[in-house]
């Protein structure tokens, strides 16, 4: 009788012991950030994105590159679940990147071919604040843009239209991370 009392107690601080490793998991999981990158190299824009996710979706931890280089490096170096990425932008950052050889109208769309190229294919959402990219035979209108893209739709989910004057982007994008989350 008594060795079977010990075996009930050790059952059950077994039982116990599971069930406190199991609500730590848990806990732990819940607490698990979501890595998101964002390309953007204007800092209004990116700080309202930021901002953005951060109250809509507190568990979204975003990382921001300014330039085509650094977000290259930075893609291709670590693990996201998803990619924000703005169509026309620097090729680095610093002060080079005012000059104009040094910026690139459709620099999005060469992030996008790197991806695929290396078979880096994580969900993009394009977000832009132009209506036009380019000049001469690489004009391209948003409409254009987003049918072109469809060459990468094994992970390019759609554009969002950024505009500092509304709050319609917030919309779109939203409805675009909740597919992805």
């Amino acid at each position: 009788m008594e060795i079977k009392l010990i075996v009930i107690s050790a059952l059950k601080s077994m039982i116990n012991l599971k069930l406190i490793l199991l609500f730590t998991l848990i806990t732990n999981t819940l607490k698990m950030k979501i890595k998101v990158l964002l390309i953007e190299d204007n800092k209004t824009k990116a700080n309202d994105i930021n901002s953005f996710l951060s109250k809509k979706f507190p568990s979204v931890e975003l990382t921001i590159r300014e330039s085509l280089t650094s977000g290259l490096r930075d893609l291709f170096s670590n693990d996201y679940k998803f990619l924000l990425l703005d169509m026309s932008l620097p090729t680095r950052e610093g002060a080079m990147s005012n000059t104009i050889n040094s910026f690139e109208q459709l620099g999005g769309h060469r992030i996008l071919s790197e991806m695929k190229r290396k078979k880096k294919k994580i969900p993009t959402i394009l977000i832009t604040m132009f209506s036009e990219f380019g000049v001469g035979e690489s004009f391209l209108d948003i409409n254009s843009l987003d049918i072109i893209m469809k060459d990468f739709n094994d992970f390019y989910k759609g554009l969002v239209f950024y505009s500092s004057q509304n709050d319609d982007w917030k919309m779109s994008l939203t409805k675009f991370v909740e597919d992805l989350l």
